[in-house]
């Protein structure tokens, strides 16, 4: 009975001699007097136990032998409130409330039903109050109310508040794991990833081998584009725990990103080898033998992710791809059609389905593809490249008209911008080309070679020549 650790600090041997005598009392169903605080300390001990009805039993007798003691009240309003009664729970925290309105236990318990019954601006309300009240807790008791509080503050998605309760615990405890822990995951759910890698640092800094921050420290450097840094962080996690396959998964991911399809396969194939043929895991695996050109393999894999599970969307656009690039355009069409159907929310699905029904001479098809593509994305280059480049072929200043119409023109990709260059330069607008061109070297010498995709002549044109070597000097 008690080999709980955590009981075992709690209570001492004059308990168990007490609990001894009222198990034997219930036994014989006689009636001892027992001190107020043992009771408690029974009661606590049935609590602990998840012993609910012996508790409840305790309660009723305590409540008999000390009626005017508003602690075991208390301690029935908790046990309702483990046990799904909230609103009994409720009427007696709201008597509790009244008579004893500086006990913070009472507004512990009260905003917890309140969490509960998903009411989180109430229960916020009450683990305030807790801490208002609480003068007579210690330092780290008030802790587990912020805490508790920040929690309430995630669930209604306020992040910076939650952010400022848990900063208030790490300003005396700044080595507080937990509250560490969650504040890099709120910077995270903000945007502040360089704050959230802060955090996790300092983190990963007092628990080294966790696996797990390690991880979540390479999906911030992942989020951010920095994809040597997060191929160094899920290593680390996979060196501490080799059979994490989320880590594995994200590290495949990050090796297309890089274009490394080898040991994006050799990350994927890994993930299989702890979970099974997950479909999800095996779709991309067949994306990366598609990159390697392994056609037959990545069908192999695709057809197999779409088998046990044809719900979802990512072998049925792999499988239109594979297809597009054999010239089975018909049968792509199908593939793809059937992905955007799926997620329809999908701007890159929609582009892939432009482009092969553009191949197919569906130009009006294409047009309402890209259109909605947009739509869904209004800044997605590449959609405002190829739109842009089949307007070009019936109109060129329709083409123009439609790149110069988008208000935030300036935050688009550097391709928006070098295609509009080609367009002003075949009309002869070539004062206004060679500025945008200008502009974009000083941003990227790459901008040469991207040119090139829109204006093939522009390597034998001295105007542009210049700006290049320019820059090369």
């Amino acid at each position: 009975m008690f080999d709980d650790e955590e009981e075992e600090e709690l209570f001492d041997d004059g308990f168990k001699a007490e609990l001894e005598r009222y198990e034997e009392m219930i036994q014989n169903k006689d009636a001892y007097y027992f001190d107020a605080e043992i009771l408690e300390q029974i009661i606590d001990h049935f609590i602990m136990k998840n012993q609910v009805k012996n508790a409840l039993m305790a309660i009723e007798f305590a409540k008999s032998q000390h009626p005017l003691n508003r602690t075991f009240d208390l301690r029935m309003a908790q046990v309702f409130s483990t046990t799904g009664k909230l609103k009994e729970s409720l009427l007696i925290l709201q008597a509790l409330e009244k008579a004893d309105p500086y006990n913070p236990e009472i507004y512990i318990t009260k905003a917890s039903v309140f969490s509960q019954l998903r009411d989180h601006d109430r229960a916020i309300k009450y683990f305030e109050k807790a801490i208002e009240v609480s003068e007579d807790f210690e330092e780290e008791e008030i802790d587990d109310i912020r805490f508790d509080l920040a929690l309430e503050y995630e669930n209604i998605h306020d992040y910076q508040n939650a952010i400022k309760v848990l900063t208030k615990i790490l300003d005396h405890t700044p080595d507080n794991e937990s509250a560490i822990y969650e504040v890099a995951y709120y910077y995270e759910r903000i945007g502040n990833f360089d704050m959230c890698i802060e955090f996790y640092t300092k983190y990963i800094d007092n628990n080294p081998y966790s696996f797990t921050a390690w991880y979540n420290l390479g999906n911030i450097y992942f989020l951010k584009n920095n994809v040597e840094k997060a191929i160094w962080a899920y290593d680390y996690a996979i060196v501490i725990n080799d059979d994490f396959s989320s880590a594995h998964f994200n590290l495949g991911n990050t090796f297309m990103q890089l274009g490394e399809y080898e040991k994006a396969l050799e990350a994927y194939r890994r993930c299989i080898e702890i979970d099974g043929e997950e479909p999800l895991t095996m779709s991309y695996l067949a994306e990366a033998l598609e990159r390697l050109e392994r056609y037959d393999e990545a069908l192999h894999y695709y057809e197999k992710s779409k088998e046990m599970n044809p719900e979802i969307a990512e072998p049925w656009i792999g499988i239109g791809i594979v297809k597009e690039v054999r010239g089975e355009l018909n049968e792509a069409l199908a593939f793809i059609e059937h992905a955007v159907r799926i997620q329809p929310e999908n701007s890159n699905y929609r582009l892939v389905y432009a482009e092969c029904l553009y191949k197919a001479t569906r130009i009006e098809d294409a047009i309402v593809e890209l259109e909605m593509a947009i739509q869904l994305d209004p800044v997605y280059s590449d959609a405002i490249v190829l739109l842009a480049a089949i307007y070009e072929e019936k109109d060129l200043q329709k083409a123009i008209d439609f790149i110069e119409s988008f208000p935030d023109l300036d935050k688009l990709e550097s391709k928006v911008h070098l295609s509009l260059v080609g367009l002003y330069y075949k009309v002869g607008r070539k004062t206004d080309a060679l500025l945008i061109f200008d502009k974009e070297m000083r941003k990227d010498k790459n901008s040469a070679k991207t040119l090139l995709l829109y204006l093939p002549e522009a390597e034998s044109i001295p105007e542009f020549i210049q700006i290049i070597e320019s820059y090369n000097d």
